[in-house]
């Protein structure tokens, strides 16, 4: 195998889930399916140790192995065994935003502060070639671009100082809301990760409130405005890497706000 595609994608804590696992087998089917890097992989209801993951790997078959961390709920990384090797797993801490606004504490689950971390795996393409990265990772939605920022600058710092970072594949969601469209924004919210040549520079929305299925007042206000046509769909959600890309691709995702992105790597 001289290639692997990797996807990442929010699945909006498996709500909709029986909606998104038909996305996975197409995807698997149609271009290969790899590694899948999981956000929001925790049921809003019932046992906090289960998550989305289970029955999205169940559906992939038997050879998807679920890595994930107490440490870092909400993060998973489901990857074929047959096809990949795991040597090592491990979260990086991110900057915990110090309080909430008022607006903030109406949109997040739960009205606190959370400590965010990433996920990371050190992986090796069985046919043979050096060890890799991939790191799941969702970054805060409150406490704006500043916040963010501080997040990804203290990943990347992390994967320097442990050497993770020179055959990179960094997946997730940045929440990287602006109201004016376009890449600047995101582009310095990347920045350190562009720093080591890990980039993802695709343009197409991955991110509408009109989708938010979840139980708080302002996801349901989004809803209400999507009805009538009013959304502000920003690109989110990234592959970013420095290992030779040969395709990327996107895949609208209704059952969840956020859309499923990929890319084919060569990782040999």
């Amino acid at each position: 195998m001289s290639a692997i595609v990797v996807a990442s994608h929010n699945v909006m804590h498996g709500r909709m889930l029986d909606a998104l696992v038909p996305h996975y087998l197409a995807l698997q089917a149609r271009e290969g399916l790899e590694l899948l890097c999981l956000q929001e992989d925790r049921f809003l209801e019932g046992d906090p140790g289960q998550g989305p993951s289970a029955r999205i790997a169940a559906a992939l078959g038997a050879e998807f192995r679920i890595v994930r961390d107490d440490g870092a709920p909400g993060l998973a990384l489901l990857i074929h065994d047959g096809a990949l090797a795991l040597d090592d797993a491990g979260i990086v801490p991110l900057p915990r935003l110090a309080s909430l606004s008022w607006f903030e504490r109406r949109y997040i689950v739960g009205g606190k502060t959370k400590q965010k971390q990433a996920l990371w795996a050190s992986l090796r393409v069985r046919a043979g070639g050096e060890p890799f990265t991939v790191v799941s990772f969702h970054l805060d939605t409150a406490g704006g671009h500043r916040q963010r920022a501080a997040q990804t600058a203290a990943l990347a710092d992390a994967l320097g100082a442990r050497n993770l970072h020179q055959r990179l594949c960094a997946c997730g969601d940045t929440n990287a809301f602006s109201w004016r469209a376009g890449r600047r924004q995101l582009d310095r919210l990347l920045a350190p990760l562009a720093a080591f040549g890990a980039e993802d520079r695709e343009t197409q929305p991955t991110h509408y409130f009109a989708r938010q299925n979840e139980p708080l007042l302002p996801h349901r206000i989004g809803v209400a405005l999507g009805k009538l046509g009013i959304d502000l769909p920003r690109r989110y959600d990234v592959v970013c890497t420095n290992l030779p890309v040969s395709a990327r691709g996107h895949i609208d995702t209704v059952g969840s706000d956020h859309d499923l992105v990929w890319a084919r790597l060569r990782a040999t």
